[in-house]
């Protein structure tokens, strides 16, 4: 069963209301329509509080929803591309500056 299906059953099964889960887990009523329907995910931190608030481990929240797990890793894989760039770019400016010091300092650099 997909997450989206297993989240609505266990609302029902507490007999919620979207705006009642809504206001447990602090979101609004919309975007656990969406989280039900499948049109986006919680992140992590949600998930958590999911798990909490319907006293069911992560594990059987995630299982079996592969297209789920496929979006979590698309999103890991964008993070840590964006990581390596940030990282990069600081490196770069870090350079220059110490260059630009460096010139600043000595009034003289390695490029005339």
């Amino acid at each position: 069963m997909e997450f989206a299906e297993k989240i609505k059953q266990y609302r029902a099964h507490n007999d919620w209301t979207q705006q009642e889960v809504a206001t447990k887990l602090g979101v609004s009523r919309k975007t656990i329509s969406s989280w039900e329907n499948g049109r986006s995910y919680p992140d992590i931190f949600m998930l958590v509080q999911l798990s909490d608030l319907y006293h069911v481990s992560l594990d059987d929240l995630l299982r079996e929803d592969h297209e789920m797990i496929n979006n979590y890793k698309q999103e890991h894989a964008s993070l840590a591309k964006q990581d390596r760039i940030f990282t990069i770019s600081y490196l770069c400016n870090v350079v220059i500056s110490l260059y630009f010091l460096w010139r600043a300092l000595f009034g003289t650099g390695m490029i005339n």
